[in-house]
């Protein structure tokens, strides 16, 4: 349609142009006519002073009153005939033009649209319309010339600088950062972006880009886009380098579309991807693009969608969705490169194995600080990683059986019941590791009570030799440190019954000295030596006695 009306515009400037022509040999009759009435009407003594065929208006004769009220309605007259005769003529050219640049725009607006097929049949026709053989592209030129530069404005520059760096590795996190700004005077823009990621246990770093704008204003701009029309003007002069850039396009795109169809028949889909991508961006609407079914797009659809599913779970360090998309792909495409994503994917795996060991070693030593810090790193790393949630209920696990075992030897402290400690000693060496003060108290029990252990070991051993005296007095050592051991009181009170007369001499040694009575108490102890002349206990009762007498 847009053609269509070019064309009818084209022919209704062409009949114009016919009638401006027309009207104009009947105004040059009616002015030829109106010159010879001027002469005719001019007196003798002023026709004496004008020649023949000059023009009437232009020469300086002195005409008569009579002559001059004669002559005036026909000046007049031949004044407005030679205007309407000049404005016919500029109408004329304008509208040719006028109507060449619109022909142009619309081949151009084709061109830019990339309908190369309609930029061939608007050349063909504008050939066929302006046969003067003049095919030179002004339309650039006269909007570039009708746009307001300023020139002072100067021109919006654009400053790139790219130096990427993109790495995978065991860590995740990220830092993006955008800025702008505003100067005085004329507008200065500065844009930065870039991405960092530098958190402990991420899987992708990127840097190195910085993008800047100047002098950012509307003259700016405009005064860019009146360059850029004009390069292009330079650039594309003639409706004859459309033509032939139209076609060099249409056998590009011809051949993409070929080239795509053969990749698909290898299910070399990466390469068929991006070669249907150059061609739709090239000429979409083709007829070779538009007449692909829709089977062989989808093809093309689905690898792309996929693809974007793998820099998703990329992104996210869903590493398992990732492995299984790119083993996908991997069978589809025989072109897809999976050395790449398979290495982020594993790198990232073993550093995620190696922060859950570090985490299972610092609960195992009760470093609180650094299992928290190994579990956030290998969360990040991996937040669906199956052995995360295996390896923290351990953890977790573990510590509420500290915490119990923490309550259980509390309330056996309060208790003073420190064989049950001593039984169960490992469990409460566990779980008071991270508590120095708890570390003491129960460092204190286990010696009171392997010190009873140590007596009752000892005893035992005496009453095996047939010496109960000698166990007892065992016994009686181990009970002076802990007296509420309920294993040693047993022992204590089974002794006693098979040493009576020892236990008994002894205990009232031990009695009379808390008396004072010295005589009797060393009396006592003598007879307790004499029933056993092992008793250590007997002896240093009697040193103790004979010390006192002495002083």
């Amino acid at each position: 349609n847009s053609m269509a009306d070019v064309v009818y515009s084209v022919w209704l400037a062409k009949n114009e142009v016919a009638r401006l022509e027309m009207a104009n040999r009947s105004l040059q009759k009616e002015k030829s006519a109106l010159e010879w009435n001027y002469r005719m009407n001019l007196g003798p003594s002023s026709k004496s002073m004008t020649q023949i065929g000059t023009n009437p208006t232009s020469q300086g004769s002195i005409l008569s009153p009579e002559d001059e009220a004669r002559v005036e309605p026909i000046k007049e007259a031949l004044s407005d005939v030679r205007a309407t005769m000049v404005n016919n003529k500029l109408k004329k050219e304008a509208s040719i033009v006028q109507a060449k640049i619109d022909f142009q725009m619309m081949i151009i607006q084709y061109f830019a649209q990339r309908r190369f097929r309609h930029v061939l049949i608007g050349t063909r026709f504008y050939r066929a319309l302006f046969g003067d053989g003049d095919n030179r592209i002004s339309a650039l030129d006269q909007i570039s010339s009708q746009l307001p530069v300023d020139k002072d404005a100067g021109q919006v520059k654009v400053k790139a600088k790219l130096d990427p760096k993109i790495s995978g590795k065991g860590g995740s996190g990220g830092y993006v950062g955008a800025g702008s700004g505003t100067g005085n005077g004329r507008r200065n823009t500065g844009v930065a972006a870039g991405g960092d990621t530098s958190s402990s246990g991420g899987a992708f770093s990127a840097e190195g880009m910085q993008l800047g704008v100047e002098n950012l204003g509307v003259e700016s701009l405009i005064s860019a886009g009146a360059s850029g029309l004009k390069a292009l003007g330079k650039m594309i002069n003639s409706l004859g380098q459309l033509d032939a850039l139209a076609n060099e396009a249409i056998r590009d795109v011809d051949e993409g579309v070929e080239a795509y169809k053969f990749l698909l028949e290898k299910n070399e889909l990466k390469s068929a991807t991006e070669r249907l991508f150059e061609t739709f961006m090239m000429g979409e609407y083709m007829p070779s693009v538009r007449k692909l079914s829709r089977d062989e797009k989808r093809r093309a659809l689905e690898f792309t969608q996929k693809t974007n599913e793998l820099l998703a779970a990329l992104e996210v360090n869903d590493l398992t969705r990732a492995e299984d998309i790119i083993l996908e792909l991997s069978k589809g495409a025989r072109d897809f490169d999976t050395s790449k994503p398979l290495a982020v994917v594993e790198t990232a795996k073993t550093v995620s194995a190696m922060h859950l060991a570090k985490a299972k070693a610092a609960a195992a030593s009760g470093d609180k600080a650094t299992l928290e810090t190994e579990l956030r790193a290998a969360t990040e790393i991996w937040p669906r990683n199956p052995a995360l949630a295996k390896v923290s209920a351990a953890i977790f696990s573990q510590t509420d059986v500290q915490q119990q075992a923490l309550n259980d030897f509390d309330r056996l402290i309060a208790q003073k019941n420190y064989r049950q400690i001593f039984d169960d000693k490992v469990r409460f060496i566990a779980a008071t590791a991270m508590f120095p003060d708890r570390q003491e108290k129960l460092k204190g029990v286990l010696d009171r009570v392997q010190s009873a252990e140590a007596s009752l070991m000892r005893s035992h051993e005496l009453a095996k030799r047939g010496d109960p005296a000698g166990a007892w007095e065992s016994v009686e050592r181990g009970f002076a440190d802990y007296p509420d051991d309920p294993k040693l009181n047993q022992a204590r009170a089974d002794y006693t019954t098979q040493a009576a007369e020892f236990v008994r001499s002894v205990r009232t040694a031990q009695e009379m000295e808390r008396k004072r009575q010295i005589g009797s108490s060393l009396a006592w102890y003598l007879r307790a030596l004499q029933d056993y002349p092992n008793s250590e206990i007997a002896r240093d009762g009697i040193d103790r006695i004979s010390a006192e007498l002495v002083k």
